[in-house]
């Protein structure tokens, strides 16, 4: 059986994926970002379905069903569900202020109350059968995803985000289930005034760019003491006091956030811009950040105590937040928790393809995963047919050892670009499209920072290998994605300056034998030459734009930037030495 998911048929979503599942194992997942270089490109993924198929060698008369964790949405219900007053008073402060702003808003948004994507999507220019489709609930798919890659078999899996559609097309900004054996039974919504639009409005406020900076909020919170002004903050969002949630009565407003001067025109929006003339932008954020870890630590304690639970499945994008999963991790009624590691939509993709398998065969499904590489890859044949091109502005060579290379160059300082394997599905560099530094120098960090132009506070995570992480790293979890954050331990702190947060912890990727082997092999190489047992690492992109695809693009930026070499394939890379 061969099953093909998508995050979204309509081509009208945060961000599209699509993923293949044949009998029942994962093998390729892909984000149409990749091949369009548009930072969570929202447009129908007709690019990575053909790179599917290329992969796969399938065609798409050859796919059984097409599993979708998006189903049509009755959108302005779901607006309506605290209060019929909630929609119009917000729609009021928000016109009463840009009329003209809010009008060219609404247009598009009465038609996606009225599209029904079940009568048109880009699946049908694509001419597949509509008794091919499968529409999933979104929140289950995001729950099943986790579920059937996670070592537990009795958990509280929740999804949580902005907000999404159950299958009967009601939208909750997030819901709770519970996990044993085959079953996920549904147990409670998180309701629409919790969203966690609230943290992308905020970020608007400040200055970020929605769906893509949120990250920054956690970055700049570090450097300022949350409770500064979280009392203020606390009046214009929705609070979690330990039993249910307390409504904000312009919660409606963060739904706004996608249009950056319809939402910083609403109250709410300009509640945060007079906040933001009475404190610094560190300290809101630091506000923000902790409400938000309250609420949801809150949140989680309750749900432990009222269902008698100690172990959790977390997907949907709040749980993108590191620290917030560190908070969580930490409380005491949490025994262990497993975070997806796409926990954004990119999950559904995953887990609407569970579900559709496990409802049409009736088996139980274990989807294990230790390698995120499941994308494209280059043989060594296509890249040097690539460097051939830039023979005047690069000189290469190829080797043997690779990691070799590349541990013996971090150590000396450099920075360097690698390329390696299939590429990672999600938002991190997880071994194979990275870019690498030496934890031991801060000058690493501040290089890689002027390489990706991004701004200072916002951390950059190490690479260890598992069975030292414990050494350096407290209460640390052996997860290779990237999803915690630690605390470092004080004596260690000298030693990996450049892989440390202004609050003193690390976002730290376990590296254990079982991992890609030539990044596993990079970090034993690199240790053995320092004593130091990780490597620093980000994305190989430049910030605002998409972990890169091609091999171009890898060479591209190594000539534009402070990247000392390029390890991709089998070839090692310099810039072209000019003579004065």
């Amino acid at each position: 059986m061969n099953i093909l998911g998508i995050s979204d048929v309509t081509g009208n979503h945060s961000h599209s994926c699509v993923a293949l599942l044949q009998d029942g194992e994962l093998t390729f997942a892909l984000s149409q970002e990749r091949l369009s270089g548009v930072k969570n490109d929202s447009r129908f993924p007709y690019g990575a379905i053909d790179a599917l198929l290329d992969y796969s060698g399938l065609t798409l008369d050859r796919i059984d069903y097409f599993a979708c964790g998006y189903p049509p949405s009755r959108y302005y219900s779901g607006l309506l569900q605290r209060s019929r007053l909630d929609l119009p008073r917000s729609l009021f402060y928000a016109g009463l202020n840009a009329p003209f702003t809010l009008a060219r808003y609404l247009a598009p948004n009465i038609k996606k109350g009225l599209f029904d994507p079940a009568m048109a999507n880009g699946l049908y220019q694509l001419g597949v059968s509509k008794d091919k489709f499968q529409f999933v609930d979104h929140h289950l798919a995001h729950v099943n995803a986790a579920y059937r890659s996670s070592p537990f078999d009795n958990a509280i899996g929740i999804s949580y985000g902005g907000f999404a559609p159950h299958a009967d097309g009601q939208n909750m900004a997030g819901a709770v289930y519970r996990c044993c054996g085959k079953k996920i039974t549904f147990l409670e919504n998180i309701p629409m005034p919790a969203t966690g639009c609230y943290y992308s409005g905020a970020g608007i406020a400040m200055g970020f760019r929605y769906m893509e900076q949120e990250g920054k909020i956690m970055g700049l919170a570090a450097q300022e003491n949350p409770q500064i002004c979280l009392d203020q903050v606390k009046k214009i969002t929705t609070t979690f006091n330990g039993e249910r949630w307390i409504p904000y009565a312009y919660w409606i407003d963060y739904i706004f956030s996608p249009r950056q001067k319809v939402f910083l025109n609403s109250r709410s929006g300009r509640r945060f811009t007079k906040l933001l003339k009475l404190y610094s932008r560190a300290a809101v954020a630091a506000a923000v950040q902790q409400l938000w870890q309250n609420n949801i630590t809150g949140l989680v304690q309750h749900l432990a105590k009222k269902y008698v639970c100690r172990k959790f499945i977390l997907a949907g994008g709040v749980f993108s937040n590191v620290q917030i999963n560190a908070q969580l991790a930490a409380l005491d009624v949490v025994e262990n928790l497993f975070v997806h590691p796409f926990p954004a939509d990119g999950s559904t993709t995953l887990g609407a393809m569970y579900t559709v398998y496990t409802d049409k065969t009736g088996r139980d499904l274990h989807v294990p995963l230790s390698d995120m590489g499941l994308g494209m890859e280059f043989s060594d044949a296509e890249i040097a047919g690539i460097l051939k091109n830039y023979n005047s502005s690069i000189h290469y060579s190829k080797v043997k050892n690779v990691p070799s290379g590349v541990a013996r160059a971090l150590a000396d300082g450099k920075i360097v670009g690698w390329f390696q394997g299939r590429e990672e599905y999600g938002p991190r560099s997880l071994g194979h499209r990275c870019l690498l530094g030496d934890p031991r120098f801060p000058e690493s960090r501040a290089k890689l920072t002027r390489l990706k132009q991004r701004d200072f506070f916002i951390p950059t995570a190490p690479s260890c290998l598992a069975e030292k992480a414990t050494e350096y790293f407290e209460n640390f979890s052996k997860s290779p994605f990237m999803t915690r954050a630690y605390p470092v331990f004080t004596k260690k702190k000298a030693g990996i300056p450049a892989a440390i947060h202004a609050d003193g912890t690390a976002r730290a990727q376990a590296v254990d034998r079982s991992f890609y082997p030539p990044f596993r092999k990079l970090i034993e190489y690199f240790y053995t030459i320092t004593g130091v047992p990780m490597v620093l690492n980000t994305s190989l992109n430049q910030h605002g734009h998409p972990i890169i695809h091609e091999p171009e693009q890898a060479v591209d930026m190594l000539l534009s930037g402070e990247m000392d070499q390029l390890a991709i394939g089998s070839f090692i890379v310099h810039k072209q030495q000019r003579t004065p």
